[in-house]
C-alpha cells in the first residue's frame, strides 16, 4: 500500500473510510463469534440434549411425588437437573452426588423440618427441598435457575451449557478480534512504510530519491509535504554548498595574493640578515630583522596551509610526546614577541593545577602527544586576536590542568567588547564575520575575515579537544572582555 512512485497518481480513499472497513470486520465477525455458539445452544435445547433453566422448579413436585412412593431409593428418578443427598432415619449419608457446601447445608436441613413442604429453600444460587421416604429415609434434592445438561455423565464433566455458551462467545470474539487487529496492523503498518522510508532517507541525506505515494488520502498529504521538505532541504545543501566553494575560493584568492608580498618581505629581510651578519647592523636593529625574518616565514607557512586546507588539503598533525611545561615557554615566548611588537603588555598565569599536571606527566613518563607547532599557531592566532580588540593595552595568557578530565586547558583574555551572542554561538566556524561586537575592523582597525578562531578551532578538534567562547563579566552582567579557552585532553605516550 502506498509503494507507488510519483510519477503515478493511485486512486485516494480517505483514512476513515478503511478504519470504518475493518470496524465492519470485527461487527459482522462478532456476529457470527456469538451466533453460532448460540445456534448450537439453542439446537441442544430443541433436542432435549439440554434442560431448560426452570425444569428443576417446574419438575420438583413431580419428582418428589415419584421419589416418596417409591418402597426404595432409585437414583435413576432423578433427573440431571437435580443433586441429590440420601440420609437413614438417623440422619446418616447413604449416598450422594452432592460435595462441599451443598452436602453440608442438605445434611442441615435434613436434619431440621425447614426444607419439607411444597416450596425450596434458597441458599446464594441454590434451592433445597427435602422428601420423606419409605422407612423414613430422607432425600435432599438441590438444584439451580440455570440450563443443565440431560445426561449426568455429560453434566459431571463440562459447565453448564449457559455457562459453556459464555465462555466459548468470548473466547471467539477475542480470537477473531485479535486476528482482525493483527491484519489491520499490518495493513496500516504497510500504508505507512513510505513515510518512514521517506524519513529514514531524509535521515540518509539521500534527497535525490522521490518520497512514494500512497493511496491513503492522510498518508498520502504527509508525503507530499515531505519531498517538498526534501526538495527545499535539497536546495538549502546546494546553495550552502555553493557558499562553502565560494569562501573556499576567497580565501584561497586572498592568501594566494599574500604570497607575493611575503616573498618580497622575505627576500628583504634576507638581505638585512646578511648585512646583520656581517657587522653591518647594530645588536637593536639586528634583533629587529631576526624577529622580522621569523615572523615572515610563520606567515608565510601560515598562508600555505590556508591554500590547502581551502584545496581540502587539510593539514595532518605531526604528534610527538611533548612536555606541557616546555611547550607553555614556547608558547609564552611567542605570545610575548608577537605582543611586544603590537605594542601591548602580555600577563602570563601557570596555575598550580598546571605544574601539578605537568609534574605528574614527567613523572609519569607518559607526556601527551601534541602537534607543538599547531598548537603555537592556534595560541597565536588567539592572542593575535586578542591584541586587534583589546582596550586596555594587556592580553592575558593563561595555563590550567582539569585533573577530574585529565585536560590541559589553555586561555587567552582581553579587555575588549567581548563576543555577541551571535560570535559565542558560531564564532568559530569558518569565514564568520560578525558587525556586533568585534567587528570586522578591530581597535587596531586591521580586517578580520573569520579564519582565525576557525583555524584554532580545527587545531583543538584534531587534538580531541574543543574550543570554547565566553565572556567576561561583573557581578552585574556587564561584559569585561573576551575568554577563549582551548580544552585539549593528555594523550598518553609511553617512553
Amino acid at each position: 500500500m502506498g509503494g507507488m512512485r510519483s510519477g503515478l497518481r493511485p486512486k485516494r480513499v480517505p483514512l476513515a473510510l478503511i478504519v470504518s472497513k475493518y470496524f465492519l470486520y470485527v461487527l459482522i465477525s462478532s456476529v457470527f463469534a456469538v451466533g453460532i455458539p448460540l445456534g448450537a445452544f439453542v439446537f441442544q435445547m430443541g433436542s432435549g440434549a439440554v434442560l431448560s433453566a426452570n425444569y428443576g422448579e417446574s419438575h420438583l413436585e413431580e419428582t418428589r411425588r415419584i421419589l416418596s412412593g417409591q418402597a426404595s431409593f432409585d437414583e435413576g428418578a432423578v433427573s440431571s437437573a437435580y443433586r441429590y443427598a440420601l440420609f437413614d432415619a438417623n440422619g446418616a449419608l447413604k449416598a450422594s452426588d452432592m460435595a462441599g457446601s451443598q452436602l453440608d447445608q442438605a445434611r442441615a436441613l435434613a436434619a431440621s423440618t425447614e426444607g419439607d413442604g411444597d416450596s425450596a429453600v434458597q441458599t446464594a444460587s441454590y434451592f433445597f427441598s427435602v422428601t420423606t421416604l419409605a422407612q423414613g429415609e430422607r432425600c435432599v434434592l438441590c438444584y439451580e435457575i440455570v440450563p443443565q445438561w440431560a445426561d449426568k455423565g455429560t453434566r459431571d464433566a463440562l459447565p453448564n451449557p449457559q455457562d459453556l455458551f459464555l465462555w466459548v462467545a468470548i473466547s471467539a470474539l477475542v480470537v477473531v478480534i485479535a486476528l482482525i487487529a493483527l491484519r489491520a496492523g499490518r495493513r496500516i503498518a504497510a500504508t505507512m512504510n513510505p513515510l518512514l522510508r521517506a524519513a529514514e532517507a531524509v535521515g540518509r541525506r539521500d534527497l535525490d530519491e522521490p518520497v512514494s505515494r500512497s493511496h491513503v488520502a492522510e498518508v498520502d498529504n504527509v508525503l507530499q509535504a515531505m519531498d517538498s521538505m526534501r526538495v527545499s532541504l535539497k536546495e538549502s545543501i546546494e546553495a550552502q554548498r555553493e557558499a562553502e566553494m565560494r569562501n573556499r575560493d576567497q580565501v584561497a584568492a586572498l592568501a594566494h595574493d599574500l604570497k607575493t608580498p611575503l616573498t618580497i618581505a622575505l627576500g628583504n629581510a634576507d638581505l638585512l640578515a646578511e648585512d646583520a651578519a656581517e657587522g653591518k647592523l647594530n645588536e637593536e636593529s639586528a634583533a629587529c630583522v631576526d624577529a622580522l625574518r621569523r615572523a615572515v616565514l610563520s606567515m608565510d607557512g601560515f598562508v600555505t596551509k590556508i591554500v590547502d586546507a581551502s584545496r581540502g588539503e587539510a593539514h595532518q598533525l605531526r604528534v610527538e610526546a611533548t612536555d606541557p611545561s616546555a611547550l607553555a615557554d614556547r608558547l609564552e615566548s611567542a605570545a610575548r614577541r608577537l605582543v611586544s611588537a603590537r605594542g601591548f603588555y602580555l600577563d602570563v598565569a601557570r596555575s598550580a593545577a598546571f605544574r601539578s599536571g605537568c609534574a605528574d606527566c614527567r613523572a609519569g613518563s607518559a607526556l601527551p602527544l601534541w602537534d607543538a607547532e599547531a598548537l603555537e599557531r592556534a595560541v597565536l592566532n588567539l592572542v593575535g586576536n586578542s591584541c586587534d580588540h583589546a582596550a586596555g593595552g594587556s592580553v592575558s595568557l593563561a595555563f590550567s590542568h582539569d585533573a577530574d578530565q585529565d585536560l590541559f586547558i589553555l586561555s587567552v583574555e582581553d579587555d575588549g567588547p567581548g563576543f555577541s551572542q551571535e560570535a559565542l554561538k558560531r564564532g568559530a566556524e569558518r569565514c564568520f564575520r560578525d558587525d556586533a561586537a568585534r567587528s570586522n575592523a578591530g581597535a587596531t582597525g586591521a580586517p578580520h575575515f573569520g579564519l582565525g578562531l576557525s583555524i584554532t578551532s580545527d587545531i583543538a578538534l584534531a587534538h580531541g579537544g574543543k574550543l570554547a567562547l565566553s565572556n567576561l563579566a561583573d557581578s552585574e552582567g556587564n561584559v569585561l572582555g573576551a575568554h577563549v579557552e582551548m580544552r585539549l585532553p593528555r594523550v598518553g605516550f609511553s617512553g
